[in-house]
């Protein structure tokens, strides 16, 4: 067999063929997991198709210089300036107003229990998972939620529902280890999502209950256990390996001098049906030594220099689309590379692939980072503006659901009905009405 470079864990690079193979659609671990698995003798709901998908999330996050930046971004812009618990002012029965809270039995709490620091990893794993675990602790007695803690998402599995249940009833809090139980399960009932409070009460007469977790997430269509945030797309549409590829390819290039010339794109779906079509669809091993052969069959079509002129025979798919025309999808396309090293190769790609990756996770490049493209710093302070405030103005919703354990609190402590819960933002109005150039919002709670 020949030798095969591997740039990175999903494209390889052939020497004798002097092809670069991209391996984005042999596997994809952002499947979602179907039946039930066991785990510490309980029925655990799978997040991903080996229980591991934080874990291979994370891993991807971190080898990629965008997604990490737009990330932090879309954190920082989520918790503005913090919770602040405010006041309602409310005259003749209307609300003409909101003053900080003063009540200290609110503030207090605020303080035990860092809720600065519990909101921003609240935050953190919101913009990451879209799904976030918080905890709720009451005392002996069963009267005063005395603690509000943060549970890590990419620890968190939710218990599988049986037949009789309508929702959720258990969580489970584990540091997985390849999506397989390490150590301890720790297992805490679930709240309501409805009637929350009423539900916390009827579970506080256990007298071991005291001690759950609420369900707090982004809504996303079709996922019953765990949303699935809409970014994630950059890892399907195989925008996200490119970005991560072109780096580490120019530097093998300079580096090794590797003359390519061939990039060999195989589509997600080839695979799929090459494994119907030999039988072993569902056997991860026999797939895996499928592809081997399948690649090496291809490395040598392209390394042999009788095959100049040759034929490769390939599968095309058409479906419809909206516009009346059909969509082309070939199994396996191979484009032709200049061999030519001129030490600014890919910068045009490299700009293509960050630009859509920050498109799918929401954030401008004005706002973070260089511009893609042509023009490069061409927007003005005043667009910059106009930019960040609509990211803010964006962040509500986010916001709303993530103050959902600090209304329950509020509610069963029995604090003041007209203390309500508020994200301040910066403002950066223009200078002519403000010299310094920024001043705090509160964003109205209401």
């Amino acid at each position: 067999m020949s030798s095969i470079l591997q740039i990175t864990g999903r494209v390889a690079y052939s020497p004798e063929a002097r092809a670069v193979i991209d391996y984005s659609g042999a596997g994809d671990v952002f499947e979602p997991g179907a039946d039930p698995i066991m785990a510490g003798g309980y029925k655990i709901a799978p997040w991903g198709y080996d229980n591991d998908l934080p874990a291979h999330l994370l891993e991807r996050i971190r080898k990629n210089d965008v997604v990490g930046a737009n990330l932090q971004f879309n954190q920082l812009s989520g918790y503005g300036l913090g919770i602040k618990p405010m006041l309602r002012v409310v005259e003749d029965g209307k609300v003409v107003g909101y003053e900080e809270c003063a009540d200290e039995e609110v503030l207090r709490f605020f303080e035990d229990n860092d809720i600065d620091g519990f909101f921003l990893e609240q935050v953190n794993d919101m913009m990451t998972f879209f799904n976030v675990f918080p905890e709720i602790i009451v005392n002996r007695a069963g009267t005063k939620i005395v603690s509000l803690r943060h549970l890590e998402a990419a620890f968190s599995r939710w218990g599988s529902m049986e037949e009789q249940d309508s929702e959720i009833r258990w969580h489970y809090y584990n540091q997985w280890e390849g999506g397989a139980v390490k150590g301890k399960l720790c297992r805490t009932p679930v709240l309501s999502r409805y009637h929350t409070y009423d539900h916390l009460k009827t579970l506080l007469t256990k007298p071991r209950n005291r001690r759950f977790v609420l369900q707090v997430g982004m809504p996303t269509a079709g996922n019953t256990y765990y949303s699935r945030p809409n970014w994630w797309s950059i890892f399907r549409s195989g925008w996200y390996d490119l970005s991560v590829l072109l780096p580490k390819f120019k530097a093998a290039l300079l580096k090794n001098h590797l003359a390519v010339r061939y990039v060999v794109y195989i589509s997600d779906e080839y695979w799929k049906e090459m494994a119907r079509l030999k039988n072993v669809a569902g056997d991860r091993e026999k797939e895996i030594r499928m592809r081997e052969e399948i690649t090496q069959q291809l490395i040598d079509f392209l390394a042999n220099e009788n095959t100049k002129g040759g034929t490769l025979i390939s599968t095309r798919k058409f479906a419809p689309s909206g516009s009346g025309a059909a969509l082309e999808d070939k199994y396996i396309q191979i484009e032709h590379v200049e061999s030519a090293i001129k030490g600014g190769e890919f910068i045009e790609d490299a700009e293509e692939a960050n630009n859509i990756i920050s498109y799918a996770m929401g954030v401008h490049p004005n706002l973070n980072g260089a511009t893609p493209g042509r023009s490069k710093g061409s927007l003005g302070g005043s667009d910059k503006r106009e930019l960040f405030m609509i990211k803010q103005a964006m962040m509500r919703p986010y916001r709303d659901r993530l103050l959902k354990p600090l209304r329950l609190v509020a509610r069963f402590n029995g604090w003041d009905r007209n203390i309500v819960f508020a994200v301040p933002d910066v403002e950066f109005p223009t200078l002519d009405i403000e010299k310094s150039g920024k001043r705090e919002t509160n964003q109205n709670p209401d």
